[in-house]
């Protein structure tokens, strides 16, 4: 090394300043027997070490042809408990027992100048205790100094997990590969553990156990143990056959899979097909030595023994499959129809043909005598539908008089439990009817249920042939359940009706109503100008007749006079306009709100003289709606908030919209006054005012006018303040009309 590469530490130097642990570790290390002081580190060394500390990628150092090692905080977890002993040792100290025998051939390359890449280099190394199978992409590169190899540079990325994962992956999907075509026991058995044989690393030895008629396991296969060592296992152990629950047990030393190392762990896994309860067996799995049992190499064992315990149990139902072919094509036959059937239910609201469908559906598919719909009228059951025959005269006269709820139990049992109530074998003693009903031999009872409760019971009979095979149960509550659905919906739908009769009528009746009462608001103001123009009037004489002597007294009454009576034109004023915004009608076209609210700030100017307003106005949008209208709504939003900041020095008046996805928000903003929030909701009525009248002038009528303006046009009205604090207006209006 010359002095041509030497530097000194210079304060602030970034190769002690790197923040993390593995930097202050290198600077507090005592390199003087190795590297010697970092003041005579070389420049490449530095730099190496520089742009190792600053990455977050693992990389390691090893520099001199002693391989001196040098690594960052990405680092430390590839070395598990290795670090941080491992800093400033030899390379073949590190790693002498594990990686370092494979890859020194590669770093006395490196050391020649030579570099060097590799995917998913397996890697074997003792870091948490015991030998383990790693995995990773790592580059090898010389670091040099003046023309000679000083070093080696590694940059490392583990990919232990990825590689397991992939091995495993691969696994899971030849074994569901093997198993689609297996069809019988031992062929499926084979399948599976021909796929294990391609992952000794994981299934270093499998051991299959199934269960006999009598429960007992026995061994039926295995695979990676020779005989001698197979004979321990021809008997599993007992508290096998109790476990339902995998288990990690000991065992003596095995011998097998890829590694030096033995097995000396097992997981014995329950075989249980999913949905049953039924154990069909146990498989015993060696586990790697050179892998801990962890969460994925647990769950790949579970799906293995999943899928096995599937296949052998799909193996186990060949036969019966096969036997109910019959059964199947019934079924089959039963979808066609209920796909027909279920059609049909959307259709028709009328409950008895509903009824006499769903009888007529179920007598296509299972062999009946009988098929009867029962109502409760009071403590007594009635037929409403039937299909079929009662097959005696007493048992036909009984239905007519009414079946009796207490003692027809066959009625009673389903109405009371809801639930689909079978007798395979009749039991005439149940409904009290023996001397009819010796002809009976099988009955189904579904209730149907609405939301209002059980409305009635669907009843099948057979003569003759008992028991309900599970074909003929599936179909039976399959058109049970529909049935139900299809009479709540028609209860719905006329209650709907009547609903919708009523609200019609009572809409008809509002509009009726309103349409009087907006006529005779109108009436009325227009009626009432004449006699306040007439108090004006009068009271104007009346003060030319006194003339220069009337006293004080009497002009403050003459002056209340008149003030009361242009308050009251204002009033009637605002109720004309409250009476046309809702009887005018609207003149639809496109409304450019910035154009109105330019044009009322104009025609506010000649109140603000004198005071200091600033006003804050965006962008407003072209919207649809009626001209006019919607003048008197900003109209009266502006001119409330000019008048509620009257008492500010400085009033702030802010008008903007906000696009929502089918309409414009509209909102008017002050510093004013404010109001309580409590009474928001009043505040759009009809002569509501949450300011006395000497305060602030007004006729409590504007708001209101603003709501069903904007109602008119099919938005919504709000206001928000608090008191002293400023008040927010604001209105939305679709985007379409």
């Amino acid at each position: 090394m010359t002095a041509d590469h030497r530097a000194a530490p210079l304060p602030g130097d970034p190769l002690f300043l790197q923040p993390g642990e593995m930097a202050a570790r290198i600077r507090d290390f005592d390199w003087t027997s190795t590297l010697g002081s970092p003041s005579t580190w070389s420049a490449p060394l530095r730099t190496y070490v520089h742009l190792m500390l600053a990455s977050k990628q693992p990389m390691y150092l090893a520099w001199s042809h002693e391989l001196i090692a040098l690594y960052n905080d990405a680092y430390c977890p590839i070395l598990g408990d290795k670090h941080p002993a491992a800093l400033g040792k030899r390379t073949a100290d590190i790693f002498g027992q594990d990686g370092y025998p494979g890859l020194k051939p590669i770093f006395d390359a490196a050391l020649r100048g030579e570099s060097a890449a590799f995917e998913n280099l397996l890697v074997p190394l003792v870091r948490d205790g015991y030998m383990e199978e790693c995995y990773f992409d790592v580059s090898y590169t010389p670091v040099y100094v003046d023309h000679h190899v000083a070093g080696v540079f590694s940059s490392i990325t583990e990919t232990t997990e990825r590689v397991l994962a992939a091995r495993r992956t691969r696994t899971l999907a030849a074994l569901t590969d093997a198993l689609l075509g297996a069809r019988h026991l031992d062929p499926t058995i084979q399948a599976a553990l021909h796929v294990a044989e391609d992952n000794v690393q994981d299934l270093p030895f499998l051991l299959l156990y199934l269960a006999d008629g009598q429960g007992e396991d026995r061994l039926i296969s295995s695979v990676g143990l020779g005989d001698e060592a197979l004979a321990a296992w021809r008997t599993p152990p007992t508290a096998w056959r109790r476990t339902r629950e995998p288990s990690v047990l000991p065992t003596l030393p095995l011998a097998v899979g890829p590694w030096p190392e033995p097995v000396t762990t097992l997981a014995v896994l329950p075989l249980t097909a999913l949905g049953e309860e039924r154990r069909l067996g146990h498989l015993v799995v060696g586990l790697n030595p050179r892998k801990h049992l962890d969460e994925p190499y647990r769950a790949f064992l579970r799906l293995f023994s999943g899928q096995l315990a599937t296949a052998v149990r799909n193996a186990e139902l060949m036969e019966e499959l096969q036997q109910r072919n019959t059964e199947l094509d019934a079924r089959n036959r039963a979808l066609s129809a209920f796909e027909e059937w279920t059609h049909d239910l959307t259709l028709d609201h009328d409950v008895y043909t509903l009824v006499e469908r769903a009888q007529t559906l179920i007598g296509s598919l299972i062999p009946l005598n009988a098929l009867v719909y029962y109502e409760r009228d009071g403590d007594r059951w009635f037929v409403k539908r039937m299909l079929g025959e009662f097959g005696s005269e007493g048992l036909r006269a009984a239905h007519v008089a009414g079946l009796p709820h207490a003692t027809t139990g066959n009625l009673r049992t389903p109405y009371e439990t809801g639930e689909t109530y079978y007798q395979e074998v009749y039991d005439a003693e149940v409904d009290h009817l023996e001397p009819h009903m010796t002809h009976v031999t099988a009955t189904a009872m579904v209730p149907l249920k609405t939301s209002r409760g059980v409305r009635g019971v669907l009843g099948f009979a057979m003569f003759g042939r008992g028991g309900w095979s599970d074909a003929e149960r599936t179909i039976v509550e399959t058109v049970g359940r529909s049935l139900s659905l299809a009479l709540d919906r028609a209860e719905q739908v006329a209650d709907l009706a009547r609903e919708r009769e009523r609200l019609a009528g009572r809409t008809v009746e509002l509009a009726s109503a309103n349409e009087e009462l907006e006529a005779f608001a109108y009436s009325v103001s227009h009626d009432l100008r004449t006699p306040v123009r007439h108090i004006l009037s009068f009271n104007q004489l009346l003060r030319g007749a006194l003339g220069t002597e009337v006293d004080v007294k009497a002009a403050r009454y003459l002056e209340v006079v008149e003030q009361s009576a242009v308050r009251m034109n204002t009033l009637i004023d605002a109720m004309l306009d409250l009476s046309r915004s809702s009887r005018l009608p609207m003149q639809v076209r496109l409304v450019d709100l910035s154009m109105l609210v330019a044009s009322i700030r104009t025609e506010l100017k000649a109140d603000l003289l004198d005071r200091q307003m600033e006003w804050r106005v965006s962008a407003l949008p072209l919207v649809l709606g009626d001209h006019d209208l919607l003048r008197q709504v900003l109209l009266n939003l502006l001119s409330n908030a000019v008048k509620y900041t009257r008492t500010r020095e400085q009033a702030v008046i802010e008008v903007w919209a906000e696009e929502r996805d089918t309409a414009w928000a509209v909102r008017v903003k002050d510093n004013g006054v404010g109001f309580n929030p409590q009474y928001a909701n009043k505040l759009f009525g009809v002569f509501q005012r949450l300011h006395r009248q000497e305060e602030f002038e007004g006729t409590g009528v504007g708001l209101a006018n603003v709501r069903r303006i904007v109602s008119r046009h099919g938005g919504q009205v709000w206001a928000q303040g608090s008191p002293d604090a400023g008040a927010t207006f604001g209105f939305t209006l679709p985007k379409q009309v």
